[in-house]
């Protein structure tokens, strides 16, 4: 959900300065909250709460990354939610494989990103469904490389 009519980076930054209590209250009352079933309401306020207990720098790149996910079409959400179900179901010495492969690659652009992807130690290392999963991942993340 973006508050009002503006994107979450800016929303969080214009009120930044507020407690999660003002936050929140705030929140309740932009339009449209109030249309969202109870379920969501839940969920959009865990959010907040869930950004507001994070360092600054987190909380920057996790408002980008859901304002990347929103920019996506309903066939992008999807497949972006289906890769992070199916990097949850995986062993987890997959998943400690498949966090360092995303921490390297997050650093690089996008150009970069895929490059490595499609290199022959990324073939030989992860199976087409973990590269497609990184991938995924990937297209919502933002770029954490130097020069930011």
């Amino acid at each position: 959900m973006r508050p009002g009519q503006q994107h979450l980076p800016q929303w969080l930054a214009q009120h930044q300065n507020l407690t999660p209590k003002q936050q929140e209250n705030l929140l309740r009352r932009e339009p449209g909250f109030n249309h969202l079933t109870p379920d969501q309401q839940r969920r959009v306020l865990n959010q907040l709460h869930n950004l507001d207990s994070r360092p600054p720098a987190v909380r920057e790149r996790m408002a980008e990354r859901q304002e990347a996910f929103e920019r996506l079409s309903p066939e992008g959400k999807q497949d972006v939610r289906a890769a992070a179900q199916a990097f949850h179901q995986m062993p987890a010495g997959r998943q400690v494989e498949m966090r360092r492969a995303f921490n390297v690659l997050r650093q690089l652009s996008a150009e970069q990103r895929q490059e490595i992807l499609n290199s022959a130690r990324f073939t030989h290392t992860f199976t087409p469904q973990e590269r497609h999963v990184l991938g995924s991942l990937l297209s919502i993340e933002p770029y954490a490389g130097g020069g930011r």
